[in-house]
């Protein structure tokens, strides 16, 4: 199978989505999968077989992108949909897996592109952007 995992952070770093991620791709390569990795730049390289990892563009001001909500995260999820279009174009995907907020990525993949997905949610968007941005709470 030929598989796009779109990962919405750097990649590969010692954190929580990272981590998961890691152990997903060692099953996959393990399983002889065809993994292509969009993530965002930055992060360490890792080796494993049948995968390879894409980074976006690396823009000034861009770098060390924090979990949770931020401009600077959706500035670099913008640049990621617009990489995963490109290499949409580029190959045939058998199904696209997103992490986290990459599910709307993954979403619009399938409305053009007719390419099913899979997403794990390893925490919840809303809780994130209600504790940033108390003023979305709702009483």
């Amino acid at each position: 199978m030929e598989i796009l995992l779109l990962a919405p952070h750097p990649f590969y770093s010692e954190r929580g989505s990272p981590i998961a991620v890691a152990k997903l791709l060692e099953v996959l390569s393990q399983r002889g999968e065809r993994v292509d990795v969009l993530t965002y730049n930055g992060g360490e390289d890792v080796d494993l077989e049948h995968v390879t990892i894409f980074r976006t563009a690396d823009i000034p001001g861009l770098r060390r992108v924090r979990p949770g909500f931020s401009w600077k995260k959706i500035v670099a999820d913008l640049l990621m949909m617009v990489e995963a279009v490109r290499m949409i174009r580029r190959k045939k995907y058998d199904f696209v897996h997103a992490v986290e907020e990459a599910a709307y990525i993954a979403l619009l993949i399938k409305a053009f592109f007719k390419i099913p997905y899979v997403y794990d949610m390893d925490s919840s968007l809303a809780e994130q952007m209600v504790e940033q941005i108390p003023l979305l709470e709702v009483v």
